[in-house]
């Protein structure tokens, strides 16, 4: 297929060269053939038929099966992801091509307010920052419309000491947002009395530093198509440690075919995987890169809309944050000596009636520190959080070890969120506000107990703090202090720190020994953060999306109720989740075609994580598997039923079932459109749900 020009008449490949779907198909192909052909010595190296994996540690250990899989998934894609290329863009020569005037004419030409100028705009964005009195907008939400309350900080307001131990900020708030203490003026708020754009070089400039994506954060029912963000630094971080601020416009990417799923999505991962084709120069990286921002893909609206910012209410539609430290040492008051990250949204009018506004907002997500502290109070919002909202999103913080995919199973209900998110010793440590935990730690405990987790209550409050703006940038112990070491209940790791509290730098550091340069990003995101964000590109592009149960609607219960699950997860962005309506339950797969799966191989594997079942009781159960290929003339053929009365219990398990007929491998290769799948659990009807992920054909 030839490239497809967008709209601008940049050139922007889709499935062009070695990128395209069949060439991914003929080398997946061939990748398979390849090992199929594997030597017995090596091929042989999983479990016998008709039975679980060899579990080691909780976990099912098939050293042979994932090293084939990642050296087939190499060899699928046409090149390897490159994260700094096809994840978190900094080379300075592409992200200098973005301009933070060109973004906000963007949304003002589409706003269709006349009259309305970039710097204008801006200024009213700063003016946030300022108090009714000396703010310069009389329209603008300013940071103290609505008076804070001292009661509702923590750490209690103590007058005796107010000092500089103490920053006066953090104990007397001047304002409030959602009903929640935020402190003002901010410092960075005298920037809207400045013109960022008639000196690109000034100090008070703000400059492109990020180009990041965020696909890992798409819906997995797929109403978007994830976040892809720019974030803009103040050129005085670059050379003072006290003058810092960042702007991050935050686009959530609608998807235009719901219908499909996050498959109609593909276009967008396929366009950020291209990105890391070594043919491609800088230049062409950043002419595609603006392209997609400004004018988007075939089909697919701009990244920079005045639509995808938070236009219309509700979590997961967008939204542009503040992140800065402008310190100012005037007066023994030290005001704004700690981080701080709002959270704002864009607003626009009709076309007749055009307007457009940036307006605070809280931020999502981000409980107050107080609904954590052990204290017995009438307030609403407190009786709730302790009684119902946090005891209730226990089950979801506790279900993985994977950091990446700490969450909460539902958004937070509105009222709970902060107003602000400040990195200060304390206003935002949640550990420091549970103390000795109360009723609410009693509550967790029972939680944890009830799930058979062995996490701590301490340790679910601690997930919960890096979940937080101000805990993910600067995670810190009980006690205040910032560390590397936060327990966060994983085994043989912890919270990764970020780069002096934020995780992309204003900084930069040589591209591989090259003249050209790229601003620095942390270790947690080096580490942690983007291998994780690769695996998921590489796992949506090479997997079916039936068979690795990313589409939810692409299965049927019977005696059960099917969900999504985000955390207990072996590949993808989630699993199926199962609740069993009585001792068998059984999911069937909507017809699929194995057309990009072939060769397929005899055997069929499935990962399913056992529940713990109650105390005093025996686990058994079993899980059958049966094929249907009703143009082959087979139907609900029994592919064998594997016993779970040996299975890891709280973990997921790999399952082996007996070889395929040779009748059933040659129909599958074949590549029918009309297969399906259907699995059969038996468990005890008091057991709690069980999960399904990664269904593959194997030899």
């Amino acid at each position: 297929m030839p490239s497809q020009p967008s709209s601008s008449n940049v050139p922007v490949c889709f499935r062009s060269g070695p990128g395209s779907a069949a060439a991914w198909r003929r080398a997946r192909q061939a990748a398979l053939f390849a090992f199929a052909a594997l030597p017995v010595a090596c091929s042989d190296l999983g479990p016998g038929d008709g039975e679980l994996a060899e579990i080691e540690g909780g976990e099912a250990v098939e050293l042979a099966d994932g090293e084939v899989a990642s050296a087939a998934q190499a060899l699928a894609l046409p090149f390897p992801i490159d994260p700094r290329k096809s994840l978190l863009v900094t080379d300075v020569d592409i992200v200098s091509e973005f301009k933070l005037e060109e973004v906000l004419q963007q949304l003002i030409d589409q706003s269709g307010v006349t009259g309305l100028t970039p710097t204008t705009l801006f200024h009213q964005l700063l003016d946030t920052h300022r108090t009714d009195a000396s703010g310069l907008f009389p329209d603008v939400e300013h940071c103290d419309e609505v008076p804070g309350s001292r009661n509702d900080i923590h750490p209690p307001f103590n007058p005796n000491e107010i000092s500089l131990v103490v920053p006066f900020e953090q104990q007397v708030p001047t304002g409030s947002r959602n009903g929640w203490p935020m402190f003002c003026p901010r410092d960075i708020g005298n920037d809207a009395t400045r013109d960022p754009f008639s000196d690109p070089s000034a100090s008070h400039a703000f400059m492109a530093t990020t180009l990041a994506n965020r696909f890992d954060l798409a819906s997995p029912q797929g109403a978007d198509c994830g976040e892809y963000r720019l974030v803009f630094a103040r050129r005085s971080g670059a050379s003072s440690a006290l003058v810092r601020s960042f702007i991050i416009f935050e686009a959530r990417l609608p998807n235009p075919n719901p219908s499909l799923g996050r498959q109609a999505c593909r276009p967008v991962v396929e366009f950020w995987q291209n990105l890391s084709d070594p043919a491609k120069s800088p230049a062409t990286r950043a002419s595609e890169l603006k392209a997609f921002y400004f004018n988007g893909l075939p089909d697919f609206e701009p990244v920079i809309h005045i639509d995808h910012y938070g236009s219309v209410e509700g979590p997961e539609r967008g939204q542009i944050r503040t992140n800065d430290f402008t310190f100012n040492t005037v007066g023994l008051s030290a005001l704004n000596t700690t981080w701080t990250l709002r959270e704002l949204k864009l607003r626009h009018g009709t076309s007749s009636d055009p307007s457009l506004s940036i307006v605070p907002s809280f931020v999502n997500d981000n409980p107050a520190a107080k609904l954590f502290a052990p204290i017995t109070s009438t307030d609403p919002r407190i009786v709730a959080f302790q009684g119902s909202v946090f005891p209730g999103a226990v089950d979801r913080l506790a279900a993985t070890d994977d950091i990446n995919r700490f969450a909460y199973r539902a958004p937070l209900p509105v009222e709970i969120n902060a107003g602000e998110s400040v990195a200060s010793p304390l206003h935002n440590n949640y550990l420091n506000a549970f103390g000795d935990g109360g009723t609410l730690k009693a509550a967790i405990t029972s939680k944890l107990s009830a799930a058979g987790s062995g996490l701590t209550a301490e340790q679910i409050v601690a997930r919960a703090q890096t979940l937080s703006c101000a805990g993910c940038h600067q995670p810190m112990r009980r006690d205040g202090n910032s560390t590397s070491t936060l327990d966060v209940g994983v085994p043989g790791a912890f919270f990764p720190r970020s780069l002096s509290f934020t995780h992309t730098s204003e900084k930069t550091e040589p591209i591989d020994g090259t003249s050209r340069r790229r601003f620095l990003i942390s270790d947690a995101l080096i580490d942690v953060f983007l291998p994780y964000r690769k695996q998921v590109m590489e796992e949506f592009l090479l997997n079916n999306p039936v068979l690795g149960f990313e589409t939810l609607s692409a299965w049927t219960p019977t005696s059960a109720l099917l969900f999504h699950h985000t955390g207990r997860v072996k590949e993808g962005i989630a699993s199926l989740e199962v609740r069993p309506l009585a001792r068998t339950s059984t999911v069937t797969s909507a017809s699929f075609s194995t057309a990009d799966l072939t060769p397929v191989g005899n055997k069929v594997k499935l990962e399913i994580f056992v529940p713990k079942v109650p105390a005093g009781q025996i686990l058994a159960g079993s899980v059958e598997a049966r094929l249907s290929i009703p143009s082959a003339g087979i139907n609900t053929l029994s592919v064998g039923s594997v016993s779970l009365s040996g299975a890891t219990q709280g973990a997921f398990n790999t399952v082996v079932f007996p070889d395929l007929p040779a009748s059933a491998v040659t129909a599958l290769n074949a590549a029918p459109s009309d297969v399906q799948l259907q699995f059969l659990v038996t468990l005890p009807i008091s057991s709690r749900p069980y999960y399904l992920d990664k269904v593959r054909f194997e030899n």
